[in-house]
């Protein structure tokens, strides 16, 4: 079964949206089924140009010479330059999907991709399916400031829900994206859930990088971390404060924060006033440095202040982590539950509670059974639950079901 997916970006470039992309791309090779991919114009091809190159026996068609909006373009200058891309996508996607002759157009969020694969399941007569990673509007409503009544707000979620509307069948990540879909008037018998997971292969445990804790002053300390960008929604400032409190009751602690964004400067400043010399802000590192990293932190913490977006959503950072053998903290927020069980697989605090947060951090470094436990715990959960040669196969039951009912095709004008 071929399967064409249309990616809004892809490796080599790494971050959350590529890192589950590509585990759904090779582990859909391994059950035998065919994957094909096209990003989208914003993609940032490394080799500018490239109509098509193959990646780890996959081929990636590109489509990065149709002009995209740029980063400081008024509203409705990107959203005119939008539409006008989102056309000429659609012209490069059915060209391709004519070649290449898939049994299923997958596309995954933003709504742009849903778009541009609707004119080849019109006129080739294959099913789209439509994978909804995130809610891009109440992420803006975070980190730009996007109002919630504003129009930009409401023309992001028509856009969406639209292209839901027209898909075969939508795919949610996440519980909580399912339900604000049904709220939203999404049938939910149109849904299926397919979460996050982590490919074991990639992510196992490693010794304690020794050298790298001693270059950093975190010798001989119980090592507090956060791995992932600095942005507002994920609530760092809670971590800093809750640090303070903790190291004024165990001055072995330590604290390092790995990874950019907007709201480092201010976290940075916010460190020295509150006096904490001692925490490391090593910025963004070399993927191929993230797990020396990780082993040097005893627990990581997800202090994600409480937000629809983060009420909804769930993150890869903590699955990544727990495959790593790690301890996780995570606030009370709907996408951090999804993933941690409470004296389980990890410890919930008060979201933007720095006094809980504080509780959990000491009780951890207190109580080095407790500590061991809730490890073992969290990565019997990933193996059992969120490894990707598991996951994997429900998109396969997904395909063979929209298949059995695949709309027909559309003769050319």
């Amino acid at each position: 079964m071929k399967v064409l997916h249309l990616l809004e970006t892809s490796i080599p470039h790494i971050v959350g949206y590529t890192i589950r992309a590509r585990s759904i791309i090779e582990s859909q090779r391994r059950i035998g089924l065919d994957p094909v991919v096209i990003t989208s114009p914003f993609f940032a091809a490394q080799r500018p140009g490239a109509a098509v190159e193959t990646i780890d026996g996959t081929r990636y068609y590109r489509t990065n010479d149709i002009p995209a909006p740029r980063a400081g373009q008024s509203g409705l200058a990107s959203y005119a330059l939008r539409l006008r891309m989102i056309a000429r996508y659609r012209q490069a996607v059915l060209a391709i999907a004519q070649k290449e002759r898939p049994d299923v157009i997958h596309a995954h969020s933003s709504y742009g991709n849903a778009f541009a694969g609707m004119p080849a399941r019109s006129r080739l007569g294959v099913p789209l399916i439509y994978e909804v990673r995130t809610l891009w509007g109440e992420s803006a409503v975070i980190e730009k400031g996007l109002r919630p009544d504003s129009w930009k707000h409401r023309l992001v979620w028509k856009l969406e829900l639209t292209a839901m509307k027209r898909a075969d069948l939508v795919v949610p990540i996440a519980r909580g994206i399912r339900d604000e879909l049904v709220r939203r008037g999404v049938p939910a018998e149109k849904l299926e859930i397919v979460p996050n997971g982590v490919d074991l292969a990639r992510f196992q445990p490693v010794p304690r990088d020794d050298a790298r804790a001693a270059s950093i002053g975190m010798t001989n300390r119980f090592v507090i971390g956060f791995i992932g960008s600095i942005l507002r929604l994920e609530g760092l400032p809670t971590l800093l404060d809750a640090y303070h409190l903790a190291k004024s009751r165990r001055s072995d602690l330590g604290l390092v924060i790995v990874g950019d964004g907007p709201e480092r400067p201010e976290l940075e400043q916010q460190a020295r006033r509150l006096g904490l010399t001692d925490v490391v802000f090593a910025g963004r590192v070399p993927a191929d440095d993230v797990s020396s990293w990780y082993s040097i932190m005893n627990v990581l913490v997800y202090p994600r202040i409480r937000a629809l977006i983060n009420e909804r959503v769930t993150p890869l950072k903590p699955l990544e982590a727990m495959a790593l053998g790690k301890a996780c903290v995570g606030s009370d927020v709907g996408g951090i539950m999804e993933l941690i069980r409470h004296d389980d697989t990890g410890l919930i605090f008060r979201s933007e509670d720095p006094s809980d947060l504080a509780a959990a951090l000491l009780r951890l470094a207190d109580e080095p059974a407790t500590l061991s436990r809730l490890q073992q715990n969290a990565y019997r959960f990933i193996k059992d639950e969120r490894e990707w040669t598991t996951i994997v196969t429900k998109y396969r039951d997904i395909y063979r079901r929209v298949l059995a009912n695949k709309p027909a095709a559309t003769p050319a004008a």
